[in-house]
């Protein structure tokens, strides 16, 4: 019986091997990408000023306040859309500090803007305020949700267009999608599919940080980028 035992073991890892195989050489991975901009309906400006003073003159940091409040009254903003989002300040002078000491001071606020289709014509008027650095954060849009449904349904449909494609040209026909996973951002080499990539399905392009493969783009930090990326699995008969 040691020796019956001996002999069907191999057998055993044989049969194994047979049930796994064929799910894997029938099968076809690919990679579906989809994009949309959208207009954002609010989003938020980060304004910062920076001054060097003498601690003992505040007129020019009073003077860029009274010429800020002034551009946004022109503007229709109310004022209680800006508020002092940090303020710092370093000395110099060693001991001298508490008398005629000189400091570097810096401003940051937050604007928020309701109408995001002024700010062509605002941030002219904000430079000139004596704003250093202006910098567009926190895009809105009450159609994010929606759109985030409609590029990941586009994904998957481009998925399936590119499987199609290939399988057709190779004599083949294609089946049911096996399994999906999307591929989140600056995620992009996600594990679970990865007895389907170590089976020879692995992707040589480089793949940038939203998922996608090629070179990154440049983005449009006025607009809002809804993107989908899907690896899908599909069964080649």
């Amino acid at each position: 019986m040691r020796c019956l035992f001996l002999l069907f073991l191999p057998l055993a890892h044989l049969s194994a091997a047979q049930a796994v195989a064929p799910s894997l050489a029938h099968t076809i991975l690919v990679r579906g990408t989809a994009e949309q901009e959208l207009d954002p309906e609010k989003l938020d400006l980060l304004l910062t000023y920076r001054f060097s003073d003498n601690v003992k003159e505040s007129g020019r940091t009073q003077e860029q306040e009274q010429g800020l409040q002034q551009v946004l009254k022109q503007a229709g903003i109310a004022s209680e859309k800006l508020v002092l989002e940090d303020l710092s300040a370093s000395g110099y002078g060693g001991m001298s500090k508490t008398g005629n000491a000189t400091v570097a001071l810096i401003k940051v606020y937050r604007l928020t803007l309701d109408n995001p289709k002024i700010l062509n014509s605002l941030i002219p008027q904000l430079v000139q305020t004596g704003a250093d650095n202006i910098r567009v954060v926190n895009l809105e849009s009450s159609r994010m949700d929606a759109t985030k449904l409609e590029v990941a349904g586009r994904a998957a449909a481009a998925a399936r267009q590119k499987a199609q494609t290939v399988v057709k040209q190779a004599g083949g026909q294609l089946g049911n999608v096996v399994t999906a996973v999307e591929v989140l951002p600056y995620n992009p080499a996600d594990s679970q599919l990865a007895e389907f990539r170590t089976a020879g399905y692995a992707s040589k392009n480089k793949v940038g940080g939203d998922g996608s493969g090629g070179d990154i783009a440049t983005p449009n930090l006025r607009k809002i980028k809804v993107q989908a990326v899907y690896d899908v699995v599909f069964e080649v008969k």
